[in-house]
């Protein structure tokens, strides 16, 4: 018997190939294995050919995933041996290269070895591990197709690299000292700008990464060249040190994230779940933001105001080597920019952009071919879920619910921007590219799109962008339609977010079924001309909607002004709910001139523009606690009202905010309840985890009067925030709904693209169009 078999899924640049040839053999059975574009083809012959799969599957290797198996049986060829052929090349129908991966446990054990060739080498690698998707150039993935091409393997890593049985087996980022990149410190001179080190990893002496500790250990700012671009490292338990990183890097407010030694020393700052510290510990390894144990060891400059610390783990042999010996178990590992612009690339990028902040730059000779930043997690009852998807986690494919006939470029929005591209039966969101208010963010939008479209060999017919005009995505979206001759299609903000959950849920309505989704977050453009971002949108197979409620309007006064200083907002609830009295009363008077908080209140009544947002409201409570007038970052005083209700959670809802038949959910009168309340001695915790479930109450009472139990998609940025998830589920479930939260995509902007790309293909599935039916 010979049977054709045709494997997808994570199946090549993963030592899928070896492990084929390894199961292949032992059976007895001829035949050959190959890469091609639509997945790895294997064909075996011999009377144990039928037990083939079985053994196949029991043996994957740690990062293969098989998704799809096909089986056909063909003539016998009485072929003897079983081969490894070279890869075709061709159209793809999908991305075929794996994510960047955290070092695994075998080479961390030949790092440890001081009688193993690459003891302490910090370019150690193998099929389970190292970089993949920030290294490749084009495809099919092989070596010199790779930003390795340049690196000649030596006798002894040629021969792992061309033995099926070695674990090295066509790992394509494989080297060792004597063949790899070469690892070198470049210091900030005196008078004289910066100056190479003669430290140089070619050597094996290591000098290059004993200076970087050394200026790691007395207080100074290393930029770190790491899988996927460079980081800006410092002693995360010196409180000067972060200091001088945040005024340098112009992040004034906004927490760093924390790389920990081990495992040990994570679980000594941040309280971890089972399933949090196999997330932390994962090939992904992404930055896992985890309630503090109390903070000791770290600084409080590094995530000033609020209960969780970002914890990642070592994710590059050289991220182990920096800690080797050092007096420090903590070191902040932040983006390599400045400000929200792209991380750097290239060696002479960093020198040039990160010159005014890094005391020295820790770089080596290896490109990185595509910016990636690292992936963030947070923790939750249900498990981590995304915040960011980037490094481990990009080019893992999402589900489409319907084929895409034709491709599908979505472009996202214009907060945590991500583009995404669906062809065939999956999606491909890309990695996180950010704020698009730089144009260095801009270009780097445009380098993720071009670059999407080569992974796959594919051009988009159809292209999908947000309705807000003045988003930068927009507008790409619209060049590029112009220059190819392309369709556009143009998708609500909210209903982006909706479908987003729905399709990872796999829930996406079918023809005749119509679905709920309750959408929260900071502000999006509604058809009416107001702001939206407290919504709940109906919508149905298809592809009609509606919006069947949301949350009450608040004017923001001074506009965008509004969005930076919530302080504003609270003014304006204050005056709509008759309690304009109480504003100087408040401990927000502390935070703001009264003169200001005066000429504000005579201004609420004035022709502003009207936004129902979630995170308004929730950014107008931290301001009303007296913790952030003034946002630092976005979403700053929603985190750390947050904080402030976690302490006190779980918490009864109020009595005396109550929804009325046929409005909106109340949020100046639930903003007025949360000040009477301080104003009587309440304690600002208190009030504010108060504040969380009387939120949720309130929803869960809007939509029982205006759905009917189901499912009830739950999007938005807001759903980040651990009380409102646990709240609204809970609520949610005891009234008879079924839940539905993002896990594997963003709840906020960074899962825009891919909702919209759902939408668009789903709009060329049924041969209709999007479109907004009369309101309830």
């Amino acid at each position: 018997m010979r049977l054709h078999i045709v494997c997808r899924g994570v199946v090549q640049g993963v030592g899928f190939r070896p492990t084929v040839h390894r199961v292949a053999t032992s059976l007895g059975l001829a035949g050959f294995v190959q890469n091609t574009p639509a997945g790895v083809v294997v064909e075996v012959e011999g009377p144990a050919a039928e037990g083939f799969l079985a053994n196949l599957r029991l043996a994957l290797p740690p990062l293969a995933r098989l998704d799809e198996v096909s089986v056909e049986v063909v003539p016998t060829r009485g072929e003897v041996g079983f081969a490894v052929r070279a890869s075709s090349e061709g159209v793809r129908e999908r991305a075929l290269v794996p994510p960047d991966s955290a070092l695994c446990a075998d080479c961390r054990a030949e790092m440890e070895d001081p009688a193993d060739r690459r003891f302490r080498y910090p370019f150690t690698t193998c099929t389970n591990c190292g970089p993949r998707f920030s290294l490749v150039r084009s495809l099919p993935y092989d070596r010199e197709r790779t930003s390795m091409a340049c690196f000649p393997l030596c006798s002894a890593c040629s021969r792992e690299y061309e033995d099926p049985a070695d674990r090295r087996f066509h790992a394509e980022p494989v080297c060792c000292p004597e063949c790899g990149p070469r690892l070198w410190l470049v210091r900030q001179g005196a008078g004289d700008g910066f100056r190479p080190s003669t430290l140089d990893w070619a050597g094996g002496s290591g000098e290059a990464l004993a200076g970087a500790r050394e200026v790691l250990a007395d207080g100074g700012i290393v930029a770190v060249k790491g899988l996927g671009g460079f980081q800006l490292a410092c002693r995360a338990d010196d409180e000067a040190s972060v200091a001088r990183l945040r005024q340098r890097k112009r992040r004034p407010a906004k927490p760093f994230a924390v790389m920990v030694r081990d495992r040990a020393v994570a679980r000594r700052l941040v309280a971890l779940a089972a399933a949090d510290e196999a997330e932390l510990g994962s090939p992904r390894a992404p930055i896992v933001l985890a309630p503090r144990r109390g903070g000791a060891g770290v600084a409080e400059g590094v995530a000033p105001g609020l209960e969780d610390f970002g914890v990642l783990l070592p994710t590059a042999p050289l991220h182990v080597e920096l800690f080797r010996g050092a007096p420090y178990d903590t070191l902040v590992m932040t983006s390599g920019n400045v400000a929200d612009e792209p991380i750097c690339r290239t060696n002479r990028e960093a020198l040039e952009r990160l010159g005014g902040i890094a005391d020295a730059f820790l770089v080596h000779d290896r490109d990185v071919v595509r910016r990636v930043d690292d992936s963030v997690v947070r923790t939750g009852e249900a498990g981590p879920f995304a915040v960011r998807r980037a490094r481990g986690m990009v080019p893992e494919a999402m589900p489409l619910s319907s084929a895409a006939s034709r491709p599908v470029l979505a472009l996202g929005g214009f907060l945590q921007a991500t583009a995404c591209l669906a062809s065939g039966s999956e999606a491909l969101l890309s990695q996180h590219v950010g704020d698009l208010d730089s144009e260095p963010a801009r270009v780097f939008l445009r380098e993720v799109v071009e670059g999407l479209e080569d992974f796959l060999q594919t051009r988009a017919e159809v292209v999908v962008v947000d309705e807000h005009p003045d988003y930068p995505s927009t507008w790409l979206g619209e060049e590029l339609v112009r220059a190819r001759g392309a369709e556009i299609v143009r998708v609500q903000h909210h209903l982006a977010h909706a479908a987003a959950v729905l399709a990872e849920g796999q829930r996406f309505p079918s023809a005749d079924e119509v679905v709920l989704a309750i959408t929260l977050d900071g502000t999006g453009w509604g058809p009416d001309g107001t702001a939206w971002g407290g919504e709940w949108l109906e919508l149905g197979g298809a592809l009609g909607w509606r919006r069947l409620a949301s949350l009450q309007p608040l004017p923001l006064v001074g506009g965008e002004a509004a969005v930076r200083e919530p302080w504003r907002g609270v003014v304006a609830a204050l005056e709509l709910a008759d309690a304009s009295e109480l504003v100087e009363r408040t401990a927000m008077a502390n935070l703001v001139a009264p003169a200001r908080l005066r000429s504000v209140a005579e201004l609420v009544r004035g022709h502003w523009p009207l936004a129902s947002g979630a995170g308004r409201v929730f950014e107008a409570l931290g301001a009303l606690l007296g913790v952030v007038a003034v946002n630092g970052y976005e979403g700053e005083a929603a985190a750390r009202a947050e904080t402030l209700a976690a302490a006190a959670w779980p918490a009864r809802p109020w009595r005396e905010v109550l929804l009325r038949p046929g409005q909106p959910l109340p949020s100046a009168a639930l903003l007025r309840a949360a000040a009477e309340r301080l104003l009587v001695g309440e304690p600002p915790p208190r009030v504010a985890a108060g504040f969380h479930a009387t939120f949720c109450q309130l929803v869960v009472e809007l939509t029982r009067a205006v759905a009917r139990p189901g499912v009830v998609a739950l999007g938005g940025g807001c759903m980040v925030n651990r009380l409102l998830r646990r709240g609204l589920v809970d609520g949610l479930r005891e009234a008879g709904f079924e839940p539905l939260l993002p896990h594997r995509v963003p709840a906020g902007d960074g899962g825009l693209a891919y909702g919209q790309a759902v939408l668009g293909v789903e709009a060329i599935a049924r041969g209709t169009r999007l479109h907004q039916e009369g309101a309830a």
